[in-house]
């Protein structure tokens, strides 16, 4: 433990009856020694209770003595002393005075610490004043260089020729060595100016090796200055003994330091770097001083901190009761209490209030009076106090005064009470405030088409007429007087794309700011002074969107393969796929951008090109592209009425591409045929094309789906034409022969072939009988027979 220097003297005069006589003075030669005055002695723990714990090596406790003066007896320079035994010390030997309630001084006392005595000397007040009695005590220690190991000590304190006996303590003996890299202490010295404060602090105790040392010392209290041209500092050998660190081989380093001392901005502390400590330590001490007047028992805390070793810190800490002689230590035992009352003494909840130390302006206690007006704030010393009130309860003025307190008010409790009234503040009329309403999206842009309402109160009544109601517009906020209360806002209708949001209740407030009191869990809504903020979340649910696929005529129609892909392009997974039936599809989308895309149409119909559309926030759908041309070279058909899609599939009436070979019973190319396709299966109406075959090249022609007729008007010479032949162009350009014709002139079938899209027609040679006439004239012409 580390040595502390302990407080000088403490004293209560307690009972000092005061009783003036009229006599006259009596002349005293020599002074006399009353030893019969002390009555009692006892031994208190430093705080003035009962002493039942063991008291450690540099513990001070109290030693008490009661005193009664014999009426004119004692006179001026008249003495009494007290012998402590070997075993005691006092903690320090300031001198001290005691003094009556009115401040007349009774005796002086000193302690000498070689004697181990006090020695009262008595003034002339006591000469003129009768039943002179009470108490004092001094701090004591018990002395380690007498007493060297754990023991019960009896305190017999030798008055004279008697022997009072005080009472037993429990000495706990001198503590083990034990690890000491940086300690504090403080202590009074009595020829010090009046609120100085003596400091040390040890270093390197252990006498170990460390690195980079450096000491930050700083005050926890306020208003207390550290006198740099009272520092020193000493490069010392520690040992221990007997419960102690002792220090030789002093070397004075106060030189080589103190330009490197700096002082903290404020001058509270200093820093100073000591650099390496290899098998050495340090003394330091200094001086500081408070800028107002200490009162006794006040305390005072200071912090020493050693880094070293790069990373590594240790902190010692240094409380100092400051003591004035003559004063009673009674310490930080007294309580300020509040009590706060209407006009009527009724209580009041929720003031608020400070309490300020006059003496350093220290804000030591801010209290809030409870449901029976009470409030208190303990532990302060004697001293003068000011009552501040911070904030009234809500409806009361707020006091203009402040409510002083001094030392003197402090009762036998060691409490002072007041009882503070607040008037009621008279009501005012609400005046409306301008309060700015503020719809926005997530980007905090303010968007249109939000119906809002407001209502009085803290619920919606629908059957009350609304205070205000209007639609949000773009880019703008809406301004709107209230008076100061309560109100709920309802949005009835969210902008389009956007979710509406709960009913949010709020209170206008007399200043004109907005508390929000009630909200939807999900909403984000704030309140800044007088602007209420909402935002409207994007509006993200499915929406129920149905698809028609129809032909030209309305009618639904089944096979179209539909895939319906998110973004603007087919690609990735589609998010639905279905094939199409005489009944349209319902699906569930999200708001957003899709593409409809028929990977395959039904039979006989054109499929469409990719159709970009909207799904809407409102659950609408609007095409934002009608996609490329078709294979017609035509735009696609597709109508958005409210959640519907309607994609009109055309009929595929598309020419393709078909190849006709008129050719002999060769398999040649020949020329002359002549040749008409008529559209059906009759060579009627207007032939849709005509030609006549060439030979080695076969005819290309474009038609469209359906039925035809090959009709051959003229075979080339030598070869027989063959009857009406029905064809079928289908859809994906293959063609097939359907009816192969009657018989020809032979009473044979026709020959045909079909291979894809080519259809190839045998013309037969021209083989058949055919009737001559031979006829048998004359000159004339006239027959004639027998030839």
């Amino acid at each position: 433990m580390n040595k502390k220097i302990r407080s000088w003297i403490q004293i209560l005069i307690l009972c000092l009856g005061v009783i003036l006589q009229s006599f006259a003075p009596l002349t005293q030669v020599h002074a006399t020694e009353y030893n019969d005055v002390i009555t009692s002695v006892g031994v208190e723990n430093r705080s003035g209770e009962a002493l039942t714990q063991g008291l450690d090596i540099w513990q001070e406790f109290r030693l008490t003595a009661d005193f009664v003066l014999p009426d004119n007896t004692v006179h001026e320079g008249d003495t009494t002393t007290l012998q402590l035994p070997s075993e005691i010390t006092f903690s320090n030997s300031s001198d001290i005075e005691l003094r009556d309630a009115s401040n007349n001084l009774v005796a002086t006392g000193r302690l000498d610490a070689a004697s181990k005595t006090i020695t009262l000397t008595y003034t002339k007040f006591v000469e003129n004043n009768s039943g002179v009695r009470g108490k004092f005590f001094v701090y004591v220690r018990v002395d380690h260089d007498v007493v060297s190991e754990e023991k019960d000590i009896d305190v017999n304190i030798t008055v004279g020729h008697r022997v009072l006996f005080a009472g037993k303590i429990r000495y706990n003996g001198p503590p083990g060595k034990y690890d000491s890299k940086i300690e504090k202490s403080s202590f009074q010295y009595k020829d010090d100016e009046k609120n100085v404060i003596r400091y040390n602090i040890t270093v390197n105790r252990n006498m170990a090796n460390y690195s980079d040392v450096t000491i930050k010392d700083a005050f926890s209290s306020p208003n207390m200055t550290f006198l740099p041209d009272t520092f020193r500092i000493y490069k010392v050998d520690w040992s221990w003994n007997n419960g102690d660190w002792k220090w030789t081989n002093a070397q004075d380093m106060t030189e080589t330091f103190k330009n490197q001392l700096v002082v903290n901005a404020n001058g509270d502390g200093f820093t100073l770097p000591l650099g390496d400590t290899n098998g050495f330590g340090y003394m330091i001490e200094y001086r500081a001083k408070a800028n107002y007047d200490l009162v006794d028992g006040e305390e005072i805390t200071n912090v020493a901190n050693m880094s070293y070793n790069g990373s590594e810190n240790e902190q010692s800490t240094s409380t100092r009761t400051y003591q004035i002689a003559g004063g009673v230590a009674e310490g930080y035992v007294f309580t300020i209490k509040i009590h706060k009352v209407d006009e009527a003494g009724q209580p009041l909840q929720g003031a608020v209030f400070e309490v300020i130390r006059d003496r350093n302006q220290a804000v030591v206690g801010r209290l809030t009076t409870d449901s029976d007006g009470n409030a208190s704030v303990g532990k302060l010393l004697r001293d003068n106090y000011t009552i501040r009130e911070v904030t009234a309860p809500l409806g009361y003025d707020k006091l203009t005064e402040d409510i002083k307190i001094s030392p003197d008010e402090f009762g036998s409790d060691k409490s002072v009470e007041r009882r503070i009234e607040n008037k009621k503040t008279p009501p005012k009329t609400p005046t409306e405030k301008e309060i700015t309403f503020k719809k926005v999206d997530p980007n905090g842009k303010e968007i249109p088409g939000a119906e809002l309402k407001i209502y009085s109160g803290d619920t919606v009544n629908l059957e009350e007429a609304p205070v205000a109601d209007w639609t949000t517009v773009a880019d703008t906020s809406k301004v709107i007087k209230l008076a100061p209360g309560t109100y709920t806002l309802r949005e009835f209708d969210a902008p389009e794309g956007y979710q509406i949001v709960g009913d949010i209740t709020f209170t206008v407030n007399a200043d004109g700011s907005i508390t929000i009191k009630n909200k939807g869990a999900d909403d984000t809504v704030l309140a800044a002074g007088p602007v209420l903020t909402i935002t409207d979340k994007e509006d993200t649910s499915p929406k129920p969107i149905t698809f028609s696929k129809v032909n030209l005529g309305g009618n639904e129609i089944a096979g179209a393969q539909i895939k319906i892909y998110k973004g603007d392009k087919a690609e990735g997974t589609a998010v639905e796929s279905w094939t199409s039936t005489d009944q349209p599809k319902q699906l569930n989308l999200e708001p957003g951008i899709y593409t409809f895309h028929e990977e395959a149409a039904p039979t006989g119909y054109l499929k469409v090109t990719d159709i970009t559309f909207q799904v809407k926030p409102n659950g609408t759908v609007e095409v934002t592209k009608v996609g490329e041309k078709d294979s017609k070279g035509e735009d696609n058909r597709v109508v958005a009425q409210n959640s519907t899609l309607t994609v009109t599939d055309k009929d595929d009436d598309v020419a393709r591409k078909i190849t006709f070979s008129k050719i002999s019973l060769g398999g040649v190319e020949i020329a002359g045929a002549q040749i008409k396709i008529f559209k059906g299966d009759k060579a009627e109406g207007t032939a849709v094309e005509s030609w006549t075959s060439e030979a080695g090249k076969s005819k290309e022609l474009s038609l469209a789906p359906g039925t035809y007729t090959f009709h051959e008007e003229a075979a080339p010479t030598g070869y027989l034409k063959v009857t009406d032949i029905t064809f079928k162009v289908n859809y994906d350009g293959t063609v097939k022969v359907t009816n192969v014709g009657t018989k020809d002139a032979k009473g044979e079938d026709n020959t045909v072939v079909t291979d894809g899209s080519t259809i190839k027609v045998t013309d037969k040679d021209d083989d058949l009988p055919r009737k001559i006439t031979f006829s048998k004239v004359s000159l004339g012409g006239t027959e004639i027979a027998g030839a």
